[in-house]
């Protein structure tokens, strides 16, 4: 076992989920602190309008975001399952094919999405004063696909074999450059919203490089090859399979966010600057849930490879005590303390930090209730099943708070109503998912016997 990896498979299921999940929080929670810091330092020395030039975009970075994400989750269940299997040819050809082809993926996104960008910002009623900055800022980042692709796909690989130290360490790295370049760019070169895109580019490709030094360089434990990257049809079908469905799933989270947004613009640019500066707390609290379920996920999966269902079943527990206790604890602290922490982006305006606050109320305060989703959703993908769940998110989110926004919002105009959709829209899918989750994991189990089977029994047979 290499130094900074974690062996899943033996020892106490706590002690080791934590000691792979802590590196994932933190990896998270520094992406989100210079995240924040983007914010505000645009929002104090780019003004308010700056500001809400990037937070009125912040919805489709995010379904970008979460969309790509979740095809990464395929790579990680696959290699992982691979990993625990101790099957090391498979788990390389996993890993070749994931590179490229989250390359090529990510190439055909940025080409499309620079076309739609225009009408799909001036569809979702971006007020005018504050428009052109937002398709700048967007143009600016959707640059980033590729090189966020590849990095994502990388982390995946190095995760499922116990790694979460070193995606760590490059986050840091970049997430430093990344401060440093917007302090220059945004205050020294007054570029603005440019500035913060320019700089996100920059940093987000760093981090893609230096992964990819530590997959290929010559004497890596990875051992990987530029000359052996290509598209194994049976391993791109196993990664689309499981990611697909998963980053449909989290695309579509990040999309029921769109109506919504489309709301918030409706009450000005001060609520959307309010809106912005408060989906940073969103930020803290809902990466640490998720970076726990990444954990829980990547336990999962190599225990199934491994054939281990019991400590499968003792991953989805103690995962989901983390998950839930950590939701509470991250989201009353942003409760307690949410004047302050919002009037960091917003430089004293007074009616725009009340925007926030609303937000913060709204979601911080019952944020908890999602970890109960995120652990059934972890374990299910960690057994590769996704599509379920993917169906049951998509329509009990996306769906049910679209007509939140149409039906409710229009007698009740203010953010912490609007954002209620919320804690409702997660409580019903909750409800959904219990219904489905033993039914599911006991037909994935029944089709791993089968395989089994199947693969140990003689030829003439």
């Amino acid at each position: 076992m290499k130094r900074g990896t974690v062996d899943l498979l033996h020892g106490n299921v706590l002690g080791k989920l934590l000691a792979f999940s802590v590196p994932l929080v933190l990896t998270q929670w520094l992406q989100t602190l210079f995240n924040s810091a983007d914010s505000m330092i645009v929002g104090r020395w780019g003004g308010e309008g700056a500001l809400a030039s990037v937070g009125s975009s912040f919805v489709l970075n995010m379904l970008i975001i979460c969309f790509f994400g979740g095809l990464a989750a395929g790579v990680t269940v696959c290699t992982a399952t691979d990993w625990g299997a101790g099957d090391r040819e498979s788990f390389d050809r996993t890993a070749h094919t994931a590179i490229l082809l989250a390359f090529l993926v990510g190439l055909f996104a940025t080409v499309l999405f620079q076309i739609l960008t225009r009408p799909v910002l001036t569809a979702m009623n971006v007020p005018e004063d504050i428009r052109p900055g937002a398709i700048l800022y967007f143009r600016l980042y959707l640059l980033v696909i590729p090189g966020q692709m590849v990095y994502n796909s990388g982390a995946g690989i190095m995760r499922a074999r116990g790694d979460s130290q070193r995606p760590l360490i490059f986050l840091t790295i970049a997430g430093i450059c990344n401060v440093g370049l917007n302090l220059l760019f945004v205050i020294a070169f007054r570029w603005g919203v440019a500035g913060v895109g320019i700089a996100t580019v920059i940093t987000q490709y760093l981090s893609a490089v230096m992964a990819l030094i530590i997959l290929f360089r010559p004497g890596s434990e990875y051992g990987m090859q530029f000359s052996r990257l290509r598209l194994h049809k049976d391993k791109v079908i196993q990664i689309v399979r499981i990611g697909l469905p998963a980053g449909l799933q989290a695309s579509m989270l990040a999309a029921s966010d769109i109506p919504l947004q489309t709301c918030v613009n409706s009450l000005g640019s001060l609520a959307v600057a309010g809106n912005a500066a408060a989906l940073n707390l969103d930020g803290f609290t809902f990466s640490a849930m998720t970076s726990l379920g990444q954990g829980l996920m990547v336990f999962t999966g190599q225990c199934v490879g491994a054939r281990d269902f019991r400590r499968a079943r003792k991953v989805l527990l103690n995962g989901m005590l983390m998950i839930v206790g950590a939701g509470a604890l991250v989201g009353w602290i942003c409760v307690l303390f949410r004047m302050q922490l919002v009037g960091l982006f917003l430089a004293g305006n007074t009616e725009a930090i009340m925007f926030g606050e609303q937000r913060v109320m709204a979601v911080c305060s019952l944020a908890f209730i999602y970890g109960f989703l995120e652990s059934m959703n972890s374990s299910l993908r960690g057994y590769a099943v996704s599509l379920p769940q993917a169906v049951i998110n998509g329509l009990g989110l996306f769906g049910f708070r679209t007509l939140w926004s149409i039906f409710y919002f229009p007698h009740h105009r203010d953010l912490f109503h609007l954002y209620l959709s919320y804690p409702v829209a997660w409580t019903l899918c909750i409800i959904a998912m219990v219904s489905i989750y033993v039914p599911m994991v006991r037909r994935r189990l029944a089709q791993i016997e089968a395989e089994d089977a199947a693969r140990t029994q003689p030829p003439d047979a």
